[in-house]
């Protein structure tokens, strides 16, 4: 069988030999396989055969090289990382459960992240999380303990900063990596504990319309006692006031009366005068034998 040609020549393609394009093509492969580049967001090991490590401190930023399928790079972020813990369920000191949503702001400094990959959890960046949730879980757990149900809310903040200071210090101590922020994004109570909730808030919103009902009723019986109070002081004032005025009215007859009976005495004549101004102009339609007119019409001067 006859070799067919290969670009117009056996062993060639494009005017060169099939080896030397071989060859560029695993030189090509070798570097590709040997240069790696970190980011200025991370920092990097590398592992011989996925096992031994073969750095001792980490690589920073920049190009890098290592045995092409032999060495192998695992890398960290070392920037600032936001971790998310939702649905965490923790318990008060009256044994309540609360749910509740967590988010930590952490940084890997670059003295942690050796340790970090091949010291903690399985070799590489592959176990973070896991590291850092069972300490994030218990030192919550830690916090809400030492809280009753009914004060979380009002003592949100004091536990957020509680949980901060634990947390700090534990990743610190057990990891050396720095904690930037913790915060306390949710807090979600059981929906029996929601509707106790309810129902006291109902109940104490009735005692309280009750307590105002009351003072309402107070309030008014008093204004009542007060108009009652003061109708009597007018009813007072009033009958005295015309008690005293029959008495001066009284005094004023008496008076009067005293003022004719000694004008009586004194002026016999008064008694003419005072029987002219009382006189209707009319005589008596019956008078009997022997009767004289009342009146005498005639002045002592007129009769002589």
């Amino acid at each position: 069988m006859k070799n067919l040609p290969l670009g117009g020549s056996t062993g060639f393609v494009g005017g060169l030999p099939v080896w030397k394009i071989v060859a560029a093509l695993a030189i090509v492969v070798l570097l590709l396989n040997s240069a790696f580049v970190i980011s200025p967001s991370e920092e990097a090991g590398t592992r011989w055969l996925g096992g031994t490590p073969m750095t001792s401190v980490p690589l920073t930023t920049g190009m890098h090289f290592k045995v092409p399928f032999f060495e192998n790079v695992d890398r960290i972020q070392t920037s600032r990382s936001v971790y998310t813990l939702n649905s965490l369920d923790v318990y008060t000191n009256d044994n309540q459960k609360v749910t509740i949503d967590v988010s930590i702001i952490y940084q890997i400094p670059s003295a942690a992240v050796m340790n970090l990959l091949y010291h903690v959890g399985r070799a590489g960046n592959f176990d973070i999380d896991g590291t850092i949730l069972p300490v994030v879980r218990d030192r919550a757990l830690a916090a809400f303990a030492q809280y009753n149900t009914l004060t979380i809310s009002d003592q949100r903040a004091q536990i957020t900063l509680q949980m901060r200071k634990d947390i700090s210090e534990a990743l610190r101590r057990l990891f050396n990596v720095e904690t930037i922020d913790v915060q306390l994004t949710g807090i979600h109570y059981s929906p029996v504990f929601d509707q106790s909730i309810e129902e006291a808030v109902r109940a104490k919103n009735l005692a309280v319309q009750a307590e105002n009902t009351v003072a309402q009723k107070k309030f008014e019986g008093q204004q009542k006692t007060v108009t009652a109070g003061a109708e009597a002081q007018a009813a007072v004032e009033r009958a005295n006031g015309e008690a005293q005025a029959i008495v001066l009215q009284a005094d004023a007859q008496a008076k009067a009366i005293a003022s004719v009976g000694n004008a009586l005495k004194s002026n016999p004549d008064y008694v003419h005068f005072y029987g002219m101004q009382r006189w209707n102009g009319i005589l008596p339609q019956v008078v009997g034998a022997g009767s004289i007119p009342m009146i005498d019409l005639h002045t002592g001067d007129a009769a002589k």
